[in-house]
């Protein structure tokens, strides 16, 4: 029986998944602890949650795709904000929205500002766009996208696009992970094209270096993958903040197109929004509104 700690772990735990658009497949109980397996990005991977009353919460790695492993135990196992202290110098820093959404683009964006830029954008009240409402995320992307000193680029990845992308990775052994390092890389790119080797570029980590490397241009001893960035570099969170906007415009424009309104995450209700969807379109809508590798495509056919 799992004890009453122990629960609350898993519950915290879930929540915190799910913030990411990774969903709890199974779960099974341990001597002491609980396995759970996790899906997310057309990949999955394990871990074990424990309690003990001497050392409190913990997780282990129980095996699956290391990709998805890192960015899981490097999202769920930190608890404490960073403090924002901007070193001087040219920053650049890019996010991403959508990749947990089963509707919509995925879309990465890339800031370039320098210190005194940054310290302005932390006193705007820019932060992680996932605990920002709609309306403060447009209203901040308004301000950041019209500032003189910060430079910035989008590269948005339609569902069509997407999907057809999957596949393809798919076959050279990639997945999703893969598509995001490739939308990541060129962001960057668009954003530094006058070849500005010294600036030091902070990426919200989603993978390792091993799977980013192929699609940077600039020398990887420039670039720091840092878990939670858009709490600690303001960059990192005016790309999080542009990104978002970007995504919930896309989706809005899609929700007019085909006659429903299409909304952000990929639990149940998304499931409802998409037999409706599919009742008004058929089948193929998914391939042009959705990333069609996410469980919810298999349980709004089945239907």
């Amino acid at each position: 029986m799992i004890s009453t700690e122990l629960n609350k772990h898993l519950e915290d735990t879930t929540r915190k998944l799910s913030l990411l658009g990774i969903v709890v497949a199974d779960q099974k109980e341990l001597p002491y602890g609980v396995q759970i397996t996790l899906t997310g990005y057309g990949t999955s991977c394990k871990i074990n949650l424990y309690y003990s009353r001497k050392k409190g919460p913990s997780i282990v790695q129980a095996g699956g795709d290391r990709s998805l492993l890192d960015m899981i135990l490097g999202r769920v196992q930190t608890s404490e904000k960073p403090s924002v202290v901007v070193p001087p110098g040219l920053r650049a820093g890019s996010d991403e929205a959508g990749k947990g959404d089963y509707f919509g683009p995925l879309v990465v964006a890339a800031v370039a500002c320098r210190k005194s830029t940054a310290e302005n954008l932390t006193a705007m009240g820019v932060g992680d766009s996932k605990k920002l409402s709609a309306a403060k995320v447009r209203e901040l992307y308004e301000k950041i996208t019209v500032m003189s000193d910060v430079r910035y680029s989008v590269c948005s990845i339609p569902p069509r696009e997407y999907n057809r992308l999957f596949d393809a990775f798919k076959q050279q052994g990639r997945n999703s992970l893969d598509i995001l390092a490739m939308a990541h890389g060129k962001a960057l790119e668009d954003l530094l094209a006058n070849g500005e080797e010294s600036v030091k570029i902070v990426v919200d980590k989603f993978c390792d270096m091993k799977r980013l490397r192929p699609w940077l241009t600039v020398p990887v001893s420039n670039v720091e993958l840092r878990v939670r960035a858009e709490d600690s570099e303001p960059a990192v969170a005016a790309a999080s903040i542009i990104a978002r906007s970007v995504y919930l415009d896309e989706l809005k424009k899609m929700s007019s197109t085909f006659g429903v309104v299409l909304s952000p995450g990929a639990g149940a209700p998304v499931d409802m929004i998409g037999r409706k969807i599919v009742s008004l379109n058929g089948d193929t809508v998914l391939f042009e509104t959705a990333k069609v590798h996410f469980a919810n495509t298999g349980r709004i056919v089945a239907d």
